[in-house]
């Protein structure tokens, strides 16, 4: 039990998790409030056959049953006629409203009725049943379901003074909505951990944009069509740790684990934390990581200030998180190219994911191995970052790499031998 009751916590206190679980209600407040108003529209028309099969005086149910009817069927035009997605979620009384009149309706049976008619006892079950089904209708709407559970007790409330009578059983449906408020915690906890993992799994083959999209998105998206394979501007990151042979056979194989494991964490969590306007893909294989930023060729600044706003923090802020949390001996340099790549889903027919194909990855690859040559030359403990000359002129225009120096030389290593670079980093050993 306590095990279940950490991970609860766990879940809802994971800022990622939440604001992926933000993201869903975004995306699926509008059609959820449609389904569900519909949804209730024909449940109810269909229940009104069994009034008069269960119920001596079916005027009360029928009555109710068609003002509700009539309310559901205003929503809808509301709903078609001026709602939009909106972009940011906050409360829907669009949501909320089918399972609210129920409970209210189902409120408003029972003050008709007394304990000692026949059709009480089918009554009260419905009731157990509807508060039930109401609750697990909105699990996945917190600020709605709360709503609810709040507001149906104090209708029962006000019920049980009305009735004395009935307070017996009045306490006793107080007390399912309450056991439906937790299971419904336990279910929205549920939820959000697959979604996580949802986004968790779709993040290793597809570009953060994509990943979040199709994660959230309770219809099928056929995943080539929303994100095509075409040319893109891009700059492309490559990163790699400095002596990783030595430190992995140095060390035990689960230490090297939960150093790469800290090492990714901090990484990623940096990448969502910039909230980044383009788009991304983030991979890595043991100590190296590979990002491609890209977006459309139009947008060449908007990517260039991304990815070097990530390589500065990477070089900078991260570095000492890194040292810190991770291996204060912990070393890592960066290569930052760019130009016009391929993007799309690559590889084969039942294997693709994310990739590029142009000189633009090969040329960050070998940036960072030009950095590792540089380092050799250099006493100093901060990444060292080489970049071509597209990125530098962009660098120098912004304020963030003033706190940098920066040089400039031609390479040396296999296939760029010759070309023009710069590289950058904090005058600190």
């Amino acid at each position: 039990m306590k095990k279940y009751i950490n991970s609860i916590v766990n879940i809802y206190e994971n800022k990622r998790s939440i604001d992926l679980y933000k993201y869903w209600l975004n995306h699926n407040a509008l059609y959820y409030m449609k389904y569900f108003t519909i949804l209730a529209l024909a449940i109810t028309s269909l229940l009104i056959p069994f009034d008069y099969i269960l119920y001596e005086s079916s005027l009360i149910y029928t009555s109710t049953r068609v003002i509700l009817m009539t309310v559901y069927i205003l929503q809808l035009i509301v709903i078609f006629k001026l709602f939009t997605k909106p972009k940011k979620y906050s409360f829907s009384i669009g949501i909320l409203l089918p399972s609210l009149s129920y409970n209210i309706a189902y409120t408003y049976f029972l003050l008709g009725a007394n304990a000692s008619d026949d059709y009480y006892m089918t009554l009260l079950l419905a009731n157990f049943v509807m508060i039930l089904v109401s609750n697990l209708f909105l699990y996945k709407f917190y600020k709605e379901q709360y709503t609810l559970t709040f507001l149906s007790v104090l209708c029962l409330f006000l019920l049980s003074l009305i009735k004395p009578s009935l307070s017996n059983d009045i306490i006793k449906l107080i007390f399912f909505h309450l056991l439906s408020f937790f299971i419904c915690i336990y279910y929205r906890y549920q939820f959000i951990a697959a979604l996580s993992s949802k986004y968790d799994y779709l993040s290793s083959l597809l570009p953060n944009k994509f990943a979040k999209l199709v994660s959230v998105s309770d219809k099928s998206l056929d995943i080539e069509r929303l994100f095509p394979t075409k040319d893109y501007y891009t700059v492309c990151l490559c990163s790699d740790w400095r002596n990783y042979q030595i430190i992995s056979t140095s060390k035990e194989h689960k230490e090297v684990e939960t150093m790469v494991e800290k090492f990714y964490n901090i990484i990623y969590n940096e990448l969502e934390k910039l909230d980044i306007a383009g788009q991304y893909y983030a991979d890595w294989t043991a100590d190296e990581l590979f990002i491609i930023f890209y977006d459309e060729i139009d947008e060449a600044a908007n990517v260039n200030n991304e990815a070097l706003k990530f390589a500065h923090s990477l070089a900078t802020k991260l570095f000492l998180d890194i040292s810190s949390i991770v291996d204060k001996d912990l070393k890592y340099d960066i290569g930052l190219s760019s130009g016009i790549g391929l993007i799309g889903l690559q590889g084969p027919a039942n294997y693709k994911k994310t990739s590029i194909t142009g000189e633009v990855a090969g040329n960050a690859k070998r940036f960072e191995s030009q950095a590792k040559a540089i380092r050799s030359t250099l006493d100093q403990s901060f990444p060292i970052i080489v970049m071509d000359k597209t990125l530098e002129k962009y660098a120098k225009s912004i304020s963030l790499y003033d706190n940098l120096i920066s040089t400039s030389i031609k390479g040396d290593v296999k296939d760029i031998i010759g070309k023009e670079l710069t590289y950058w980093h904090l005058n600190i050993k």
